[in-house]
């Protein structure tokens, strides 16, 4: 389908994936399963589900009263993973998945993460802000889960790759990726139409995955800082090789002066780059059996 940069190495661990895709759809589910099991410890125990919500799950979601956000700061972060309805949950990872893989293979893996974390932050703040000018006193009392405006920034990141990507093109030509995310757009529209200063949270979720990949156009790449600080705490948990090769290795073989065989790639960087600029440009659809050719083999080696 397009350029896919690892994100990691080939350890099968959760934090070093080589498909961060596959990785947040686990958190949400973590996240899922958590809520439900200490839900049904309430359900068991008698207790009314209206106080799981207030002192439980609330926790997880970001309110609208400031001052709750500084004493519940981690809730930025739990906000775009927390839900409890299973046919909500269920819908919001099948859009993850369709706008996710997109993203993974037009724009890289790496960028998967950044698009997702940024879109639903951006939406948090300006839920707060726009909660606070319209609601006033009653803000306090509100909460927010960021789950949709994060998927909006995939979706709006996606189409502007590649608009006319094409959704089951052996069906009257496929649908094109555009279509696909104005039905989203519709469907999160008719979801948060009882609450309309919703509109503005979510609008800014899109929009910030509109501005990331403008920024990347422009050759600012604003979540490579989260990629640099995800590596440097992976290899806290990599455990250094050791040389473990026997002794008779040195001993008894005649290793000599001249350096092993070294397989070099004929494919360069600046080649690379050149198509992924085409990419940005015009889509991958465009790209030549050949440029599509390189693009693969680049992905199996190191330039």
């Amino acid at each position: 389908m397009g350029y896919r940069e690892n994100w990691g190495g080939t350890r099968s661990n959760l934090w070093n994936a080589s498909n961060p895709l596959v990785m947040l759809i686990i958190i949400h589910a973590m996240f899922f399963i958590l809520l439900q099991f200490i839900k049904s410890l309430y359900t068991f125990s008698s207790i009314q589900d209206a106080e799981f919500y207030k002192n439980i799950y609330h926790l997880f979601l970001l309110s609208g009263d400031p001052g709750k956000l500084i004493s519940r700061p981690w809730t930025l972060i739990t906000m775009q993973f927390s839900e409890v309805k299973l046919i909500i949950v269920i819908g919001n990872l099948i859009w993850i998945w369709t706008f996710g893989q997109l993203v993974q293979d037009l724009l890289g893996n790496q960028r998967l993460f950044p698009i997702y974390l940024y879109s639903a932050f951006a939406s948090g703040i300006f839920f707060m802000l726009t909660l606070n000018l319209i609601k006033g006193e009653q803000a306090e009392i509100m909460f927010y889960s960021a789950i949709a405006p994060g998927i909006l920034g995939l979706a709006v990141a996606a189409t502007m790759v590649s608009p006319q990507y094409r959704f089951f093109p052996m069906i009257g030509g496929g649908i094109p990726l555009w279509v696909i995310s104005c039905i989203y757009l519709l469907l999160d529209i008719a979801s948060i139409s009882s609450n309309i200063f919703l509109l503005i949270p979510h609008a800014i979720g899109a929009i910030t995955g509109f501005f990331f990949v403008w920024m990347l156009r422009k050759g600012n790449d604003i979540g490579e800082w989260m990629n640099v600080l995800s590596g440097y705490v992976r290899s806290w948990s990599t455990p250094i090789k050791k040389n473990t090769a026997a002794s008779k290795t040195s001993s008894f073989y005649d290793q000599g002066k001249r350096s092993a065989f070294t397989k070099k790639s004929n494919i360069t960087q600046a080649r690379v780059d050149a198509i992924l600029d085409k990419i940005n440009q015009r889509g991958y659809e465009n790209l030549t059996e050949e440029e599509k050719k390189i693009l693969k083999q680049a992905s199996n080696v190191d330039l």
